[in-house]
Parts: structure tokens; sequence; C-alpha cells
């Protein structure tokens, strides 16, 4: 079940004349300018004038023209704010504002002028990121006959036709379609994605891209000695799995392999530390972490980069029950430590703490991990930017470009043994919990088993999530970490010929 539309994606070098059901789409900037090779110039920007449209970033005006040869054209104009501002990120939101106005007037195809740049290239391609984003719809469960209208070609029109700028828009395609698949999979409810089934999905997903996949099932976490995400899963009915995908490209550089751990409970009550009610239906996507790390490794498989690249993901459900682990309780971990558990609501760090060990064994020589951690990241940070937390300033720069880049801004924060007595247990090697702030208590816990592997951590609890619907997104998953995590492998260096 996915609402993601299918979206033909081309590119051209000419305005074409006007047609039934399209709509010409142009970036407008606050000075009034277009910056785009254009005959409209002078009928815009009386047009502007006429409706008060100012070029403020992400507001939309869109009517009726009629052009010099009498045509009659439907013209969306999208403001983008100022013309010194303008990156990637805001052309990305801007194609996915217009997919989304149009689509609601019944338009199936977008003409969208890209602004002229010195970067056509990456803008051409956060154009195609955008275009098949604003494509998705959360309403996974409606049966409104409105499905049925959207936007089915949206048409790139710019000076440059290169194979390199064509390339750029197949992988800002490929990239926003397993970023979309990510967003389905974490605006399921909880009932229908349990941790076997979110497992099962993952190996469909492998197959189809040609990824090795490896599920544990709970017999084979419990042999393993993963006492953290075995004693979070013991409370619920739905038996928790570790899922374990693989990309080892025959044309890969060197042996350095990279892990990307993503937390996946797959829902959380908070167990027997149970959470406030009225928002815990939005705790169906506390497996965003996860899911960010598979919509990732399906990208990668497409794209074919030169890295060698594992995705781990930890998965159970949080629940209260007769055999709930409980506050006090100690737990045994896969790297030999033992962690008391003072609240069972900090459960996200009890699986990661295992995902990241298993990664290690495996031998990875980088990791990442992605959760939806911690409340205390989103008082810190908001909703605009993940907390980046690392024990190596080299990778820890290196993902802040890549995420920089892929428009999902990241900030670092402290993570020292300055706050270890937040973790600090009298009975146990660690504790789960040391009281807020807890964002960089989590992180630091989660460093002690990283060790002096680079490793970064990426809270992603206030980025996850749209709390209400945008001009570019509506409410609900937001596939933060696919594009970053994307982004990261896929650098120049490794990329591979594989991609057509």
């Amino acid at each position: 079940m996915n609402k993601s539309r299918e979206v033909e994606i081309e590119v051209t070098s000419t305005i074409p004349a006007p047609e039934s059901g399209s709509a010409l789409c142009l970036c407008v900037f606050e000075d009034g300018s277009l910056i785009a090779n254009t005959e409209f110039d002078g009928l815009l920007k009386s047009a502007m004038r006429n409706n008060g449209f100012k070029g403020e970033v992400e507001t939309i005006s869109f009517f009726h023209a009629v052009t010099g040869d009498n045509d009659m054209r439907r013209v969306c104009l999208i403001g983008c704010g100022a013309v010194k501002d303008l990156t990637p990120h805001v052309l990305r939101r801007a194609a996915a504002s217009a997919v989304r106005r149009v689509a609601a007037a019944g338009i199936r195809h977008i003409h969208f002028v890209l602004p002229q740049s010195p970067d056509e290239i990456r803008m051409a391609r956060a154009v195609s990121e955008g275009a098949i984003l604003g494509s998705y719809d959360g309403g996974l469960f409606k049966n409104d006959v409105s499905d049925d209208v959207h936007v089915e070609r949206f048409t790139i029109v710019c000076d440059d036709s290169s194979d390199g700028l064509r390339r750029a828009v197949l992988e800002g395609r490929i990239v926003s379609e397993s970023a979309n698949w990510t967003r389905m999979l974490s605006d399921m409810p909880g009932r229908d994605l349990p941790p076997q089934e979110f497992a099962r999905r993952a190996a469909e997903m492998a197959e189809e891209f040609g990824l090795t996949v490896e599920s544990l099932d709970v017999g084979q976490i419990q042999e393993r000695g993963m006492g953290g995400l075995l004693g979070v899963g013991k409370g619920s009915d739905q038996p928790p799995a570790l899922i374990v995908l693989r990309y080892e490209p025959d044309d890969a550089d060197t042996d350095d392999l990279w892990a990307f751990v993503g937390k996946g409970i797959t829902f959380d009550t908070g167990g027997i530390s149970l959470k406030h009610g009225p928002d815990m239906y939005e705790m169906k996507a506390d497996m965003a972490g996860g899911a960010a790390v598979l919509g990732a490794m399906r990208a990668i498989a497409a794209i074919k980069p030169r890295q060698k690249v594992i995705g781990i993901v930890p998965a159970a459900e949080n629940m209260p029950s007769g055999r709930a682990i409980k506050p006090g309780d100690v737990i045994k971990t896969l790297a030999g430590y033992t962690i008391e558990v003072v609240d069972t609501d900090a459960e996200g760090r009890l699986v990661l703490v295992d995902g990241i060990a298993y990664a290690k064994q495996l031998g990875a020589s980088r990791i990442v991990d992605l959760a939806t951690l911690t409340g205390s990241i989103i008082v810190a940070l908001g909703d605009h930017r993940s907390g980046l937390f690392s024990n190596n300033d080299e990778w820890a720069n290196q993902v802040t470009a890549a995420a920089d880049r892929a428009g999902e801004p990241v900030w670092r924060m402290p993570v020292s043994d300055d706050y270890k007595k937040r973790i600090e247990s009298e009975v146990a090697d660690f504790k789960n919990y040391g009281g807020r702030p807890d964002a960089t208590g989590a992180a630091l816990l989660l460093s002690k088993f990283a060790l002096e592997t680079p490793w970064v951590h990426l809270d992603i609890a206030g980025t996850s999530w749209y709390d209400e619907s945008q001009p570019y997104a509506p409410k609900g998953s937001s596939g933060t970490g696919v594009r970053t995590l994307v982004e990261l492998v896929c650098s120049p260096s490794n990329r591979s010929s594989g991609l057509t």
C-alpha cells in the first residue's frame, strides 16, 4: 500500500505550447525577478502586481494567463524568497509545493522552469526529488475518489540536457521514491507493521533490488545474547526481529564496510513506564530510523555506488504485560555489558546498543545510527534539525556535509564523559536513563558500545514527523535520513557506472 504516485519525469530545453491539463510553474523571487529564460516576464510581473504576489518563500499563486498569441495557459508562481538564498533545498520544496498545489486543481502535467544557476545539475536533481516527494499522500486507508487526481508528468525545462544532468534527475527520482517508501512504512499503523512484518517487507524489497537479507528470529536473537532487543520485545505478543541487509558490490574499491543502524520500535507504549495517552498514536512511527535505513539501502542498491554497506534494524514492540521488563531489571547486552533499566520508555537505546554491537561483529569500520530517540532533542533543536553526536570529528564532518547537501540539516551536540554520571549505575555497568536533558545521556550510552569505531548518532525525534501538513508535504512521516545516508555513500569517488 503506497500513496506515492507514479510520476514520469522528463527534461526539455523549450517551453511547449499550452495543452489541456497542464500548468507552467515558474520560480519567483522577492525582488520580482524570475531568473529564467522565458517570454512571459512582462505578463507574469503584471500578474504579480495584480495578485499581490511578492515571491516570499513557500507561497504560491495559481491563475490563468493569456499570452501574446492569445493562448490560455495555467500558470503557477512559486515564491522562492531572496535570490541570494536560492539553494537546492529551496527548489526541492518549491517543486514539491507545486506538485501538491497543482494536483489539487486537477492538473496532471507540470512544466517546471528551472531557474538559472551556476550549478544547474544540483538544482535539477533537487527539483526531481521535490516532484516525487510532493506526490506522497499519507492517507493510506482513505477510499476517496479524489485519489485518482494526481500529477502524472513533470517536465523540467532547462538549458542543460547533458547526460550528467539527466543522471542527476534519475538519481533524484530514485532517492525520493525510496524516501516515500520509507514514509509509507512509518505511517503504517502498529497493528499492520509488527516486527516480523517489518522484516518480511524488508526481505521483499531486498529481493526486488538485489540486496542480501538476513533476519534473525527471537530464538536466534536469544542465542546470540542480544538482551537489549530481547528484553524490550518480551512484553509483546509480537516477537522481535533483527533485520540485516547487505550491499556488497563486485567493484567495491576496498573492503571498508559502513553500517547504518536504525531503531525499529514498531510501536512504543513506553512499556511499564507508560506514555501519556493522547499523543501515543504517533508512536507508530517510532521505527522511523529503521525505515530510513531500509529506504537508504533501497536507493543505494539502485544507484550502485562502490562502497560496501550493511543496514541493521533491531525491531520490537514495546508493550506492557506480565512478561515485560520492569524498572529495576538488569539486562545483558550482545557486547557483554549490563544495563540497569531505570525507565522502560527509554527502550530505543536498549535495542540500538545490540544493533551497534552486531555491526561491529560483522566488521563495520564506520557506523551511523538513526533513531527517534529523545524528546529532549526536540526541546533543543525543534523540528528543523536533527541532533548529531559523534566520537570522531572527521566522520562527524563527513555526515554533516552529506546532510547539508541532502537538505536534511543537522546540529552537532556534545557527547563526552562530562555527562557520564547520567548513565552510571550502582548495580550494573550502565543505566538506561539519567533524567533530563536526556539526548546527550542517551548518545553517551550508545558511544560506549561503538568504542573506537568512528560513529555518528542522529537523533531524528523532531525531524521525522510533520505535526501538521506543509505546502510541500502532508502531516505524518517525513522520511528524514534517507537522503543523508544516500548522499554519504554516493559521493563522486564512490560512483559506479552501473546506473543507466
